[in-house]
């Protein structure tokens, strides 16, 4: 058994596992919020034409852009995390392969 504070390989798979699993459950939440704003959005658009909008709907879908501009970009940072804890865990797996041998 390794000493404490030592990382093994081991351990350090199933923290970036548990990591990886998080980062899933939270891209699914954001897909769902994008998916709500969406939504949102097109009744907004779909509930008057632009020129009879008033200023307070054109200002509440502006609100909506921004919402849906802003959960996209929390996907995108969500999928650059995930590329990177997935090319973690192919390295220690790699490793752990390694010391199998």
């Amino acid at each position: 058994m390794a000493a404490q504070g030592n990382v093994t390989p081991i351990s350090e798979r199933v923290r970036l596992v548990i990591a990886l699993t998080q980062i899933n459950s939270d891209h699914l939440r954001g897909k769902s919020r994008v998916a709500g704003v969406e939504i949102e959005l097109e009744g907004a658009l779909a509930a008057s034409p632009p020129e009879a909008r008033t200023s307070q709907q054109c200002l509440d879908i502006e609100m909506l852009r921004e919402r849906l501009h802003d959960a996209n970009e929390s996907i995108r940072a969500l999928e650059e995390r995930r590329a990177r804890l997935t090319a973690a865990l192919a390295d220690v797996e790699a490793a752990l392969r390694r010391e199998s041998r």
